[in-house]
């Protein structure tokens, strides 16, 4: 009969394994055509839109804010500084966007 070989310590270990489930995704918000919005359906959407960006600014933001605090800066670190640039875009467009709605409407 063999024997089992033991660790250093000369305890028997088993090495447990946890099912790898992949965490939930929070779900985009789905939208119809913005053609096909109707007035408050686009002044919702650009309202939602515009939170959720903000909170991934700001997200980011604090991440690069806590490696630099580390003194860490990478090839990532840039590409996240380049993609606030954009995001910082795209809500100025979203403000102009909702201003045009708005006077689309009246």
């Amino acid at each position: 009969m063999a024997m089992r070989q033991q660790n250093p310590r000369g305890m028997r270990t088993r090495r447990r394994t946890t099912p790898k489930t992949p965490r939930p995704q929070p779900v985009a918000h789905s939208r119809p055509p913005i053609n096909e919005m109707m007035p408050d359906e686009l002044r919702a959407w650009i309202g939602y839109t515009r939170t959720a960006l903000q909170k991934k600014i700001a997200r980011e933001r604090a991440y690069l804010d806590r490696r630099a605090a580390r003194g860490t800066y990478t090839p990532t670190d840039e590409a996240y500084e380049a993609d606030q640039r954009l995001e910082t875009d795209l809500l100025a467009m979203l403000d102009e966007f909702e201003q045009l709605a708005s006077r689309m409407q009246a």
